[in-house]
């Protein structure tokens, strides 16, 4: 079945857009990275903050998924070293914390959407296009 915003329920997916999952839960992540290579992304994966940072820099995703709680570095302290060279990625925080200033410093950072858990994985998926459709990434 598909929505009229453009998301799928399932199925052939909308494509395109690389996405970086960063959790170090590993179920979690592995459940993301399924999901979304299930529409189509092509999906890369970092289990702590420092791996998500190597692998941002290396590969330039269109957009990164960042658990707030992670060893090496926080989801935050990623956020705010990554945001000011990656101006054309979008960040969203995807956490257990429902805490409205956790969630305010975190977009006033420079992420795009906050999203807590347990998560709507159609809200997930409407973030990540609607991210990618507003800078311009074709599907």
């Amino acid at each position: 079945m598909r929505r009229n915003d453009g998301i799928n329920d399932g199925g052939a997916a909308p494509g395109g857009g690389l996405v970086l999952v960063a959790d170090d839960n590993t179920q979690i992540r592995k459940l993301l990275v399924r999901f979304l290579s299930s529409l189509g992304y092509t999906v890369i994966e970092a289990g702590d903050g420092l791996a998500a940072i190597a692998l941002a820099r290396e590969r330039t995703p269109d957009v990164v998924l960042l658990d707030l709680v992670m060893p090496g570095k926080t989801g935050l302290e990623v956020l705010k070293e990554l945001v000011p060279g990656m101006p054309g990625t979008g960040f969203i925080i995807v956490t257990g914390n429902e805490d409205e200033e956790t969630a305010a410093s975190c977009l006033r950072s420079g992420a795009f959407d906050y999203i807590t858990k347990p998560l709507s994985l159609y809200a997930l998926a409407k973030s990540v296009k609607a991210w990618l459709l507003s800078h311009g990434t074709s599907f």
